[in-house]
């Protein structure tokens, strides 16, 4: 799985998957799930690694990764950390199966 940083719009043709990073109650997050559901694909809201599910990921080659603040440094390392794991577990076939 490639894993891309950067803002919605430059990630959009290149990933399967978004997931947003930020506060939940956020009106910007919320309208840039909206776009992305809008383009067909996937976008989940988060506001920390340990929400992330395998399941998003099953079969998934290419995520994006949108922060929604500049103060969220150590929680986009964490889910970029999850992310890899989730990547390494796919490469064993350990997601083989999971219902997205």
């Amino acid at each position: 799985m490639h894993i891309y940083q950067g803002l919605l719009s430059d990630l959009l043709p290149q990933v399967q998957t978004i997931v947003m990073i930020g506060n939940r109650a956020s009106d910007h997050l919320r309208e840039m799930v909206r776009i992305a559901e809008f383009k067909g694909l996937p976008a989940y809201r988060i506001e920390c690694a340990s929400e992330l599910q395998p399941r998003w990921f099953s079969g998934v080659q290419a995520v994006g990764v949108v922060v929604g603040a500049s103060n969220l440094g150590p929680v986009v390392d964490a889910v970029i950390v999850r992310l890899k794991q989730f990547s390494e577990a796919e490469q064993k076939g350990m997601l083989d199966g999971l219902a997205r």
